[in-house]
């Protein structure tokens, strides 16, 4: 019998993170994920970190805590993630006015630089100088999305960690709590199940949350992490 302090399925990035983590602090952990090839929203993330973008005490510390993390992630992990900064452009539109919508940006945890549009289009020269009232401006982090996970997915396993490319098709329960998963080739039981997938709909989403012993993110931190 096959048995792990926690079950993470799913291999994006958020399930491999998890993994990892988890398996750092000296957990045993198996990360389960379908497809050899991911077909998650990871594979079709374009990988920004808006770390600029924190408006609360608390969003800002994460944005700023964030940054830092993943500035060091690729030699922690030993695994390149392709992090890079780079300067972002935000047009703004030609019916709209600049300075409005540059002081609606002011709330950030950093605030970006306004261009005209002539400094806009020196920055760009594909931009239309026509279609803009001028642009924003500030720096703006970027990964390659399967690269990092893939990074923290070898770093979790060189750590103790498990993965096995298997679907879950149902789960082992006892005494009204889910003790283990069941996939085509294997049963495997832990007493924490985590669930770092995504929902085909919002019934099946209902269902995995009345699961006891399934631990889901929220439906409002998903969102701000996609």
């Amino acid at each position: 019998m096959q048995t792990f302090d926690w079950i993470v399925i799913g291999g994006g990035i958020t399930g491999a993170a998890l993994g990892y983590e988890l398996t750092k602090k000296g957990f045993s952990v198996l990360l389960l994920e379908q497809n050899a090839t991911p077909q998650n929203a990871t594979r079709y993330s374009y990988g920004g970190l808006a770390y600029w973008s924190g408006t609360s005490e608390l969003t800002r510390q994460l944005c700023s805590e964030g940054i830092e993390r993943h500035r060091i992630l690729s030699q922690e992990l030993d695994g390149d993630t392709q992090f890079r900064e780079l300067d972002l452009i935000l047009t703004i539109d030609a019916d709209d006015d600049p300075e409005q919508v540059a002081a609606a940006y002011r709330q950030l945890a950093i605030a970006p630089e306004l261009l005209s549009v002539t400094e806009a289009c020196k920055m760009e020269p594909l931009l239309n100088p026509h279609a803009i009232a001028g642009a924003l401006t500030l720096r703006h982090g970027h990964i390659q999305p399967e690269m990092t996970a893939l990074a923290y997915c070898q770093a979790a396993m060189r750590a103790g960690g498990e993965m096995q490319i298997d679907r879950v098709v149902g789960f082992v329960g006892e005494n009204q709590r889910i003790v283990g998963v069941t996939t085509p080739t294997a049963t495997y039981y832990s007493e924490n199940v985590v669930y770092s997938g995504w929902f085909k709909s919002d019934a099946a989403e209902k269902r995995w949350h009345k699961c006891p012993g399934v631990f889901l993110p929220r439906r409002n931190d998903r969102n701000a992490a996609s």
